[in-house]
């Protein structure tokens, strides 16, 4: 009977696997997973300079990201790019906007890794954490 009961449940487990796809089994990650690359910190440190610092400094982005803790961080994206620069929303290219978050990331803590953060491929699992 036991060996019935591990069946049906490990059954049940790859058909839930296999109807909902592999995102339905895994955990969302959160900024403390190393989802963005060391190439695009820099980057967004360019960017940011140029962009962002006149009225931005860092301290801001600390109570910001407290903010949206467990949020996506797609949603963040979204937000910086419909609102930022203030004088000139949307403005960046999509790539810049997304290296600026991996900047802001990296200046509050989280850690490189080695999948380029992308708004377009899971940004939307990725959770933000308070720093």
């Amino acid at each position: 009977m036991k060996n019935s009961v591990k069946m049906t449940v490990s059954s049940v487990f790859l058909l839930i696997a296999l109807v909902a796809g592999p995102s339905a089994l895994a955990q969302d990650k959160t900024v403390n997973d190393g989802v963005f690359t060391a190439a695009q910190v820099e980057t967004g440190k360019l960017v940011y300079d140029s962009s962002c610092s006149a009225c931005h400094d860092m301290r801001f982005y600390r109570d910001t990201l407290k903010s949206w803790n467990n949020q996506p961080l797609l949603w963040l994206w979204e937000s910086v790019m419909g609102t930022m620069p203030a004088d000139n929303p949307g403005s960046l290219m999509l790539d810049e906007y997304t290296d600026v978050i991996a900047y802001i990331l990296s200046e509050n803590g989280f850690p490189t890794g080695d999948t380029k953060l992308d708004p377009d491929n899971g940004m939307d699992a990725i959770k933000i954490a308070t720093p």
